[in-house]
């Protein structure tokens, strides 16, 4: 039908345990992935407001799968990452990284 597809997203990840394992989640996930990567009419990926996509998820809709025809969009209240916040929070910086983050992300900082 040449259709083009349509994804509102707003999932949370799978962490890839024994249990998604179990689940088939991660199975059902990849015939996403296998699937989107040979689609041939536009993908259009939204995340609607206080939607959240997060860790597993994101990847199975993640527009590198198909560049040519994948495109996300987000709402400004929307939320979406690779890491759930709780991975993110064990992520750590060395000093001198961070303040060169700093500097690069706030001005007000930089010119300090």
């Amino acid at each position: 039908e040449k259709l083009p597809l349509i994804i509102f997203a707003n999932w949370h990840g799978f962490s890839g345990g024994m249990r998604d394992m179990y689940n088939e989640i991660l199975k059902f996930g990849s015939y996403i992935v296998d699937n989107l990567r040979v689609y041939n009419q536009p993908v259009m990926i939204y995340l609607p407001p206080y939607s959240e996509l997060r860790g597993g998820a994101w990847v199975v809709v993640d527009p590198t799968i198909n560049p040519n025809m994948m495109e996300m969009y987000a709402d400004d209240n929307s939320r979406g990452g690779v890491l759930e916040p709780e991975g993110t929070v064990e992520i750590k910086y060395r000093e001198k990284d961070l303040l060169v983050t700093m500097a690069r992300l706030d001005s007000e900082y930089a010119s300090l």
